[in-house]
């Protein structure tokens, strides 16, 4: 059984040594290019989940109207029901008797026909209070229904930030790895490269002093100012925005902050700010939305674009044609 069990103990050595040794090992090039998609597929991630968020915090506010509406809708109801009430329990404590039998039974009819007349008022005061009510009661189903719709959408998009969230860190997982199976002298090779073009190690090919701001408004000369302050200092960070790392709206929206201009914090919603641009009208300043809605920056004139590009990068200045295609140039 010692021979048998040592035996086993040596096969199953070797068989793990075969497979380490059949394991595939990556090209410098291949490494880089493993990283940079993984990257870039947490970029998209992190994007949509940005965009949910946004979305689910549009939603949050409308649901907090809505139940404020409910609750000032049921304290009007409340009263008027109250009202209702306190009037039927005074008629009862008053004994109303049918009118006509009234009437036969009165010995001063000119002060029955008075009284008549203002219970005449009291019954439509009434009527008017049960309309309000049932008017009331619907709009008061209608707010409730419209806020569990509202509610249902908003646990959809936590659920949808969820899974983005647990694939842009996969991702990075995967990007990681292969860093950790390089030598340091490697990493840094592939580590700081990226996908996007031929570019230096922090991203930029244009230095921020070379950005021309005249000729702009002062809010994009402002952003500007703010988004270039940044290059090759602040790094991407998941879902950051500011003021010491970025993901790419985070920079967009942060920057145009400190002009006083709110923006999302979502590429895909800043397709639809302010008014759109074509490319030959194009100033400094102006949102570039790129890769499919996925991506966006800051024109900084000559082709050139103010982004936090992806994951291993800091803030850079780079050419918009590094990156797939242009979806929509908005100016605020």
């Amino acid at each position: 059984m010692t021979v048998l069990t040592a035996a086993a103990a040596t096969a199953v050595a070797l068989s793990a040594q075969a497979a380490a040794q059949a394991a595939p090992t990556l090209t410098l090039s291949q490494a880089k290019s493993e990283v940079a998609a993984d990257r870039q597929a947490a970029d998209v991630a992190t994007q949509k989940y940005d965009d949910a968020q946004s979305q689910q915090q549009a939603i949050q506010q409308k649901v907090t109207l809505l139940q404020n509406e409910i609750a000032a809708q049921q304290a009007s109801i409340n009263k008027e029901l109250s009202q209702l009430g306190g009037e039927a329990a005074a008629q009862y404590r008053d004994g109303a008797v049918d009118p006509a039998v009234q009437l036969m039974l009165s010995s001063d009819p000119s002060a029955y026909l008075n009284q008549a007349s203002a219970q005449g008022e009291v019954d439509s005061t009434q009527a008017a209070l049960l309309s309000n009510v049932t008017a009331a009661e619907a709009i008061l189903a209608r707010e409730k229904a419209e806020a569990t719709a509202e509610l249902q959408q908003q646990q959809a998009l936590l659920s949808t930030m969820q899974s983005t969230k647990a694939t842009a860190l996969g991702k990075l997982k995967s990007a990681q790895a292969v860093l950790d199976a390089l030598t340091p002298a490697e990493q840094d090779q592939v580590g700081g490269g990226g996908g996007y073009g031929t570019i230096a190690h922090n991203g930029s090919t244009m230095s921020p002093s070379q950005v021309d701001l005249s000729g702009i408004s002062s809010a994009a000369a402002t952003a500007m100012r703010a988004a270039l302050s940044k290059v090759g200092v602040a790094p991407y960070v998941w879902a950051a925005a500011g003021p010491d790392s970025f993901d790419c709206s985070g920079l967009v929206m942060w920057s145009y902050a400190q002009a006083g201009i709110q923006l999302p914090h979502s590429s895909y919603a800043d397709e639809s700010v302010g008014s759109a641009v074509s490319l030959s009208d194009i100033q400094v300043g102006d949102i570039v939305v790129l890769e499919n809605g996925a991506h966006v920056g800051m024109y900084a004139g000559n082709g050139m674009v103010v982004n936090a590009p992806e994951y291993g990068y800091t803030v850079s200045i780079m050419p918009i044609s590094d990156f797939g295609g242009i979806v929509a140039i908005r100016r605020v």
